[in-house]
């Protein structure tokens, strides 16, 4: 693996623990999860559709978007809950054990949708390797937030 690519995933990771705080934040000051992603998603729609403007003509790709399976157009309403759930969660439970319970779900669920070639992910295998990786990830999330 290119270690460029290492250091935008951890980037992108740290870039996740920056912004659900911040929308918890939001959520609190406007005193309602659903309202916090209002502005969210608002800003995000604008800065996806300039950065694609941006980086090319895209007057085709943008008329590809209605052909789109609906259930592909379900990671929108996973990506709200994603936020509603962290503005709830990350008061209750602290932010610390949040993220920790987060990448954890991240890496079983990542493995298993790479044991099985998911959503058109390349095959992978789960070594032994992994597994002991996975173990020492509950072990992990034992440890964080129950110790």
């Amino acid at each position: 693996m290119a270690i460029h690519l290492v250091f935008l995933a951890l980037l992108m990771g740290a870039i996740i623990s920056i912004y659900l705080p911040m929308i918890t934040r939001t959520a609190q000051l406007l005193g309602s999860g659903p309202m916090a992603n209002v502005p969210f998603f608002a800003i995000a729609l604008i800065s996806s559709v300039v950065i694609a403007f941006a980086t090319g003509a895209r007057a085709a790709q943008f008329q590809k978007i209605g052909t789109l399976p609906l259930w592909l157009l379900t990671a929108g309403v996973m990506s709200a809950g994603m936020i509603i759930g962290s503005s709830y969660l990350i008061p209750r439970i602290g932010i610390g054990a949040f993220f920790v319970l987060l990448v954890s779900g991240q890496v079983l669920t990542g493995m298993i949708f790479g044991y099985f070639g998911l959503f058109g992910m390349p095959v992978t295998a789960i070594t032994w390797g992994k597994a002991l990786g996975a173990v020492f990830v509950i072990a992990g999330v034992y440890l964080v937030s129950f110790r």
